[in-house]
């Protein structure tokens, strides 16, 4: 009797430390998930419990376990007590639970009661959660001692990847069944993020300066390494990459870098397979990834999305207007609706001489007037006019005087206005229409192209004109094939992004020379923020969004990316396309050439070919004619 009685009133000592335990260091800042399996006798009830969850052994026990540990998740768990025979399944299924969860909490911790021997304990250490559970309390009653022991785990960094794990005494601590108290050693929770002693943070990436760069250095040279074994370092620069390069300065970690195969952001596919870069972090080969990600909503379901790391704006690059050649000099004085319109008055004016002269005429014909007048003769009289040239019209009547006055008139406005004109351009260059806007891009129904779909992620859901448009004429094709395009075809645009302070991140297949040829719209298609995309597991998530806002209020991220440029890409290309649209030499005055005069030319040489032809051709009709009236008369 007297050790039953002895047992319950440990039990009940127990339930009171672990009651201060949790109201200590998980009910502060944190909605508590109490877990137990059908053994556990444990009782507790806190004021901030969101769900208490039990593990039944059942066939069907397990999948309806993890179901309620993901509702618990989503109703907004931060903090676990796992009692003791629910510890193993919560292990099995945190970083399933957490992942199919929609609710994101940035520093989770465990409280858990563990009576482990030596072959639970080596089990416990070696289950793949550790990693993910760095804020772990293992509290072990000895109810013949009367004594709890608290532990910890001590993760440290294994070779040649990976991590192992101990368990570390934090202190032993007498039950006094009297008043409950945390002992000294427990004022603060164990902490194993502020120093990691090296451990690693793994980080999947591709190449895309100057976001993300990882080159391949002698051995033991770099700043990172691969995360498989490999025979060399690598030098990873960047600036999201120095932000997690600076995470890892400060906690005192190693970054282990995976650059993805085929260099793709990737996609989750209907099947659940997935590749790329989201498909790293599905798989569970790296913790974080970065490569100028969105905020794309398709990838929410599988990550968790950082504080943004800069703002990005989406565009294209367009072929640069060409200067348009000199034949074309003599129709470049009017565009093409003035052309219209003096088309339209000359066939008015036309029509109306003639009618007015043929009416003359018909009302004169009783004074001799014999000769009637011709369409040609009135083509010729609106030429005339319209070349400010003198022309012969009988006054005898008023309305041909009337008539005369104002295409007198309109022939002087348009010939002096032509005269004006051609003057301009043929001392100002003129160039080809610019694509400037993304009205005008939408509107010229030109192509445009990347190397991956993902591009188009962020326009899935846009309903606006333009952009429909702009999304459907998306066209992907590899790398090479873009390489070739952007120097040989004027009929497509490649995309491209500004960065947060102006510098252009650009697709492997955009080189030096291709943008000699091409120039940015003046303006964004769309924008987006960039974000670091991490497990939802991460356990350095808290910390790296505060370093994110750090970084950022204090305008470190502007120096990083002025210096990625710099050693990643050069300033010429970025100087190429930021003056794409600069051609102040080109639009000063020129002197005339004998180019200039290529249009006037042209029209001699069509007018010249024109007479001579329809020449040969009345001869020959004249001569056919006269050999049938010489026949006729024979």
């Amino acid at each position: 009797m007297e050790s039953v009685a002895k047992s319950l009133q440990f039990s009940s000592a127990l339930e009171a430390f672990l009651k201060t335990l949790v109201l200590t260091h998980l009910s502060g800042h944190y909605s508590v998930c109490v877990i137990r399996g059908v053994q556990d006798d444990v009782r507790l009830e806190f004021p901030r419990a969101t769900v208490t969850l039990a593990l039944e052994r059942t066939p069907d026990s397990f999948l309806a376990f993890e179901n309620a540990l993901v509702s618990s998740i989503d109703a907004g768990c931060e903090g676990f007590l796992v009692l003791e025979d629910a510890l193993f399944p919560f292990l099995d299924h945190f970083r399933s639970a957490h992942e199919a969860a929609f609710f994101r909490a940035v520093n989770k911790r465990i409280v858990a009661i563990s009576r482990l021997g030596a072959s639970e304990s080596e089990r416990m250490l070696r289950h793949d959660a550790m990693e993910v559970t760095p804020n772990i309390l293992l509290v072990n009653p000895d109810v013949s001692t009367a004594t709890i022991e608290l532990y910890t785990t001590k993760l440290s960094s294994a070779e040649p990847r990976g991590i192992s794990a101990n368990l570390t005494l934090i202190d032993r601590v007498r039950m006094d069944f009297g008043q409950i108290s945390l002992p000294d050693s427990l004022r603060k929770f164990p902490d194993k993020l502020t120093d990691m002693e090296g451990r690693r943070v793994r980080l999947s990436t591709l190449p895309y300066p100057p976001c993300a760069v990882a080159n391949e250095v002698p051995l033991g040279q770099g700043n990172a390494r691969s995360t498989v074994p490999a025979n060399y370092s690598l030098q990873a620069d960047g600036t999201e990459i120095l932000m997690i390069l600076e995470l890892c300065r400060r906690h005192n970690c190693t970054l282990e870098i995976e650059l993805v195969a085929n260099s793709e952001w990737g996609q989750v596919y209907p099947n659940g397979s997935s590749d790329g870069l989201i498909g790293s972090l599905i798989d569970r080969r790296s913790d974080v990834a970065v490569a100028a990600i969105y905020r794309w909503y398709n990838w929410y379901k599988y990550v968790t999305m950082s504080a943004y790391t800069g703002r990005s704006g989406i565009s294209c690059l367009v072929p640069r207007p060409r200067l348009l050649p000199f034949w074309q000099t003599p129709f470049l004085s009017f565009p093409p609706s003035l052309w219209l319109m003096v088309c339209i008055s000359f066939c008015v004016g036309t029509a109306a001489v003639f009618i007015t002269e043929r009416t003359r005429q018909f009302m004169r014909l009783r004074l001799g007037s014999v000769e009637r007048y011709q369409l040609p003769d009135a083509l010729l009289f609106m030429v005339s006019l319209y070349v400010e040239q003198s022309v012969p019209l009988p006054n005898d009547m008023m309305a041909g005087s009337i008539l005369l006055s104002f295409l007198l008139f309109g022939g002087f406005m348009v010939g002096n206005s032509y005269a004006g004109a051609l003057a301009s351009v043929m001392t100002i260059p003129r160039y080809e229409k610019s694509i400037d806007t993304r009205a005008d891009f939408a509107a010229s129904g030109m192509k445009w192209s990347g190397p991956t779909i993902a591009w188009m992620n962020s326009l899935l859901m846009a309903e606006q004109p333009e952009l429909v448009t702009i999304r459907n004429n998306y066209e992907v094709h590899d790398g090479d094939t873009l390489a070739r395009f952007s120097h040989t075809r004027r009929d497509m645009g490649y995309v491209h992004e500004r960065l947060q302070y102006g510098s252009y991140a650009l697709e492997s297949f955009i080189n030096i020379n291709a943008t000699r040829l091409l120039q940015p719209l003046k303006e964004d298609v769309f924008w987006e923020q960039i974000i670091t995309a991490c497990s939802k597991t991460w356990p350095l998530m808290g910390f790296y969004d505060d370093l994110i806002l750090r970084v950022q209020q204090n305008g470190i991220l502007r120096y990083w990316e002025l210096g990625s440029v710099i050693r990643n890409m050069g300033l010429e290309i970025q100087r190429n396309l930021a003056n794409a649209r600069v051609h102040d030499a080109d639009h000063e005055p020129v002197k005339l050439l004998i180019a200039h005069f290529l249009g006037v030319f042209f029209i001699l040489f069509v007018g010249l070919t024109l007479a001579t032809l329809i020449f040969i051709g009345e001869h020959v009709v004249y001569r056919s004619k006269k050999g049938r009236d010489s026949k006729m008369d024979i």
